[in-house]
Formats: structure tokens, C-alpha cells, sequence
């Protein structure tokens, strides 16, 4: 442990899409702020950025750009440049430089900055590090994003953390271990119905969650020593000495009233005096724990003007041009999306239009209104549309148009993997974890995949048609790894039947993106 920060078990394998610069824009755009041009080089940087699975996506995304990776754990970064050699990536570079050192180091000042949990997991002289280095480093008008561990939701799991901290504290193992020493213990209490749990339902929901995390997550959540659930109001104010100001959330449904509480509270939220207020109110409204903020640089060098810098129509013009895009079919497009208790459905006509013309390739406004049957809506009604639609994470902005794979291509004998990275990422993770992030070249975007979907992909690669279903079996066989299949016969029939489903269902939109295509 350094400073708090554990040192001692690596954190997990994640890819995060909300930190793709065209989310981060698409942010910024929704709440006024002029997005950054991506059409031509830019630097971007990652402050804590774990075995490097987001940033190599990206850096393979966005060829024209550089992209900068910190992390003060060394295996975390001895991870992540093995991966981008794989991929062949020159364009992405890590270092494991403690925060404490960043304005001693020769770095270039960046258009985008991201923070991914971190601002929480280090000590306060780390922190204020770390908004030192956003302070010099990040350009006017420049984008950052904040995550962190929020109050007042994180007030109840305190006494969670607590009690695992007390019943491991005479452990002499790695923190790992006492993490999961610490999960069997409140499952122990949480199964026999202990007091604590039974008079605090949400935590046992809380409870039921987290045993279901990775380990790894779990420890660096709950035994780094300098573990500070923030309030918004707090996170704003240390951000505005740095020159920041909020913009919005990149949780694309906390930016709409009619999404980010349930209706009784509507009205309140909406006589907000400030975006300050509104976010506040909201989260205990919520009772929100886990919070994901988009700030931008101050464009004077008194730090004042962050106020948004785009006139409506200059706002409404920006996000007709940007294609939208479908990560699902529109068969497994969800009409019914939940949002804590607010419940949004899409029953209406405009909906259904744009689900099935945006799932059959990503598409802008502009592009939509020039459509026989969507015409008729015009550009602001499509506009909101795509906002409602893009809330659930299903429609997304893309960095450019799709279209739907020929009948060829569906019956190609063999695929091959356009982005390198995919290559990187199934040979350091396939069949360790329940999702893996992959590259979607042709839409500009990456996706999180089942592993069993990621499987397939793979073995279309290396396997003929007619054999991939067997390749696959044998992979799970070889690796000495599970993976459940529903219905019933033998392990390969079971194989068999879930190549069929991801054909039918999955491979469509996997050579639509750009993750797979005719070899």
C-alpha cells in the first residue's frame, strides 16, 4: 500500500465506453459546451488507468491521436504496453509515475484528461496532485472526466467497509485475500438474517451485489486506506480551483429532468437555482453512491468562462451530425428501460422508426429526416428521440455511419479481426472474466461483449464455418474453463446451439461495427 492506494493486488480488467472521447463529446453537447474535434490530432490522457484495456481501444479508434496512460502500480503498466505491442500500436505510451510527480515529468498538455475512480482510492495530497496537474496541463476548453464514490449512497456502506476492516485486521495476507476473507464474512451475517442487514434492506441488496463483483474490484474498493465518498458539491468546488466547471454527467440519463428522479420530484429538481443544485438534490433523491462527472477547462486564464459556449442552434446543429448508432438488433432493442424508479418506455411510433432504421446502420439526424416515414417528424422531434433512446446505452453516438452486412457476408466461410487490439485483448483475457471490451473499427466505438459471444467471434477467425462450433469446444476444453450454455444434451450440442443464437442474433451486428469481417 502507497499513500492508502493498494499496491499489493492489481485492479480489475475493465473496458470503459463512457470514456470514449465521442461519449465525452456527446456529453458536453447535450449540455451547451462545444465538443472537441476528433477529425484531426489530439492528446488524451489517463490518470489511473488500470492494465490499459479503454486507452489501447481508443489509441487503435483514433489513429491521429496520443494517448497517454498513468498508473502507479508497475504491473498495471508492464500490462498494458505487452497488449498495445501486440496490437502494434505506436500511438499510446504508459507510465507508472505517482501522481505526486506528474508536473516533473515531460508530458504534452491534453485535450481530453480522464480520472476513472480514482479521485476517491488516493490520499488528499494525491488529490490535490492530481487537480494540480488538470490545473497545467489540460487545454482551454479542454474535456475532463471525474469519477469517484459518491455521497450520500456511499453513507451507508461505510459501516460495510467497517466491519470487513475489523474482522481481517489480524490478517497477515495480501489485500486481496482479506477482501475475500472480508465477503465471506458478510455473507455469513447477510444469509443468517443478521440485525444489520435486516434493518437496512438496501445494503443487503448492496450485499448481494458486490459478492458477485470480482475480488480484486472488492479489495480496492474496500481496504485502500484513503477510501473518500465525495458529495457533488464537493468534487465541484475542488474542481473550480482548477479552472474546471461541470458540464454533465457522463451517465446519459442524470442529464434529463424527466429521467434523473421519479415524477414526484420533477418540479423540485426543475426550479433549481443552479446545475449545482440540481445535482445535488438529485443524488439524495437517489441516494446516489457511485457518480461519473464531465468538466471543462476554463477557456480565459483567470479561470473564469466555463458558462456553456454554444448557442441553441449551433447545439441543435452539432447533434443532427452525429451518426447513432445500435449495439443490439433491433429485435433485442429493450422498449421497457428502468432507471433506478423512473421507468421509461418506448411505446411511441417516432421510437420504433428510429430504433429500426439506427439498428440497421448508425445514422444522423440529418441523414434520418431524408428517410420515407421519418420525414414527417422533423429535426427537433428526431432530436429528442435519439436523447431518450441514447439514455438507456442501447443507441450510441458513433464517429461515423454503418450500414447493414451484405447476405455475403453473413455467409462468409471465414472472418478476420480489422483492429489488431481485439487480437491483444482475447489472447490476454479470453475466458477470465464474464464480459470483454472489444473494438468496433467502422463505428469508432468499443462495445462490452458476453465472453461467449467473444468466443465465437474468435473461432470464426481462426476456424472455418463448418467447424467453429467444435474449435470452440475444444478451446473451453484446452483452457480447462466452464461456460454455461442454456439448453440441454451434451456440453458440444450446448456449444452448438449458442453458435446458432450468436449467428442469428450477434454476428450481424459484430461485422456491421467492424469487429469481424469477411476474411
Amino acid at each position: 500500500m502507497a499513500e492508502g492506494y493498494l499496491t499489493d493486488t492489481p485492479y480489475t480488467w475493465g473496458f470503459y465506453a463512457e470514456l470514449n472521447p465521442t461519449h465525452l463529446n456527446y456529453v458536453c453537447l447535450l449540455n451547451g459546451h462545444a465538443p472537441r474535434p476528433l477529425d484531426q490530432p489530439f492528446t488524451y490522457c489517463d490518470l489511473g488507468c488500470g492494465h490499459g484495456l479503454s486507452i489501447i481501444a481508443f489509441a487503435q479508434l483514433y489513429p491521429h491521436g496520443h494517448f497517454v496512460g498513468i498508473d502507479f502500480n508497475e504491473q498495471h503498466v508492464a500490462n498494458g504496453r505487452a497488449m498495445a505491442a501486440e496490437a502494434g500500436l505506436t500511438n499510446v505510451e504508459f507510465h507508472a509515475y505517482d501522481f505526486n510527480d506528474l508536473l516533473t515529468q515531460d508530458l504534452p498538455d491534453f485535450d481530453f484528461a480522464v480520472a476513472h475512480g480514482v479521485y476517491s482510492w488516493v490520499d488528499p495530497g494525491r488529490r490535490n496532485s492530481l487537480r494540480e496537474f488538470l490545473k497545467t496541463k489540460v487545454k482551454p476548453a479542454g474535456i475532463v472526466y471525474v469519477s469517484y464514490d459518491a455521497m450520500p449512497g456511499w453513507a451507508a456502506i461505510a459501516p460495510l467497509r467497517e466491519l470487513m476492516l475489523q474482522h481481517t485486521r489480524g490478517l497477515t495476507t495480501d489485500s486481496f485475500t482479506k477482501a475475500q476473507a472480508g465477503l465471506d464474512f458478510v455473507a455469513y451475517l447477510r444469509q443468517r438474517k443478521a440485525g444489520f442487514f435486516e434493518d437496512n434492506p438496501p445494503l443487503a441488496a448492496f450485499v448481494d451485489e458486490i459478492t458477485k463483483q470480482d475480488v480484486s474490484y472488492v479489495a480496492h474498493e474496500f481496504f485502500g486506506g484513503a477510501i473518500k465518498p465525495y458529495y457533488f458539491r464537493e468534487v465541484a468546488t475542488e474542481m473550480r480551483s482548477a479552472g474546471l466547471y461541470y458540464s454533465g454527467s457522463a451517465i446519459i440519463h442524470l442529464n434529463f429532468v424527466d429521467l434523473a428522479v421519479p415524477g414526484d420530484f420533477r418540479t423540485l429538481l426543475t426550479k433549481s437555482t443552479s446545475r449545482h443544485e440540481f445535482e445535488s438534490n438529485g443524488d439524495f433523491i437517489r441516494n446516489q453512491r457511485f457518480r461519473k462527472d464531465v468538466f471543462v477547462m476554463s477557456r480565459q486564464p483567470d479561470g473564469h468562462g466555463g458558462e456553456p459556449t454554444l448557442k441553441l442552434e449551433e447545439q441543435s446543429a452539432a447533434l443532427a451530425a452525429i451518426p447513432f448508432g445500435t449495439t443490439c438488433s433491433a429485435e433485442a432493442f429493450k422498449r421497457i428501460h428502468r432507471f433506478g424508479e423512473v421507468e421509461l418506455k418506448f411505446v411511441a411510433e417516432v421510437f420504433e422508426r428510429v430504433i429500426e432504421a439506427c439498428a440497421a446502420g448508425a445514422k444522423s439526424v440529418n441523414q434520418l429526416v431524408q428517410i420515407d416515414g421519418l420525414s414527417s417528424y422533423g429535426p427537433e422531434l428526431l432530436t429528442d428521440a435519439i436523447r431518450f433512446l441514447s439514455a438507456g446505452g442501447q443507441l450510441v453516438p458513433f464517429q461515423r455511419t454503418t450500414k447493414a452486412p451484405s447476405a455475403d457476408a453473413l455467409k462468409a466461410d471465414r472472418y478476420t479481426f480489422p483492429a489488431k487490439a481485439n487480437i491483444a485483448f482475447l489472447k490476454a483475457r479470453l475466458l477470465h472474466q464474464p464480459v470483454l471490451g472489444l473494438v468496433a473499427p467502422t463505428a469508432g466505438i468499443g462495445i462490452e461483449t458476453s465472453m461467449a459471444d467473444a468466443l465465437f467471434a474468435l473461432c470464426s477467425v481462426e476456424s472455418k464455418s463448418d467447424g467453429v462450433g467444435g474449435w470452440a469446444y475444444r478451446r473451453l476444453i484446452e483452457s480447462g474453463k466452464e461456460m454455461v450454455f442454456e439448453g440441454g444434451g451434451s456440453e458440444l450440442t450446448a456449444v452448438e446451439n449458442a453458435l446458432t443464437t450468436f449467428r442469428a442474433q450477434r454476428l450481424a451486428k459484430f461485422i456491421e461495427l467492424g469487429i469481424l469481417t469477411p476474411a
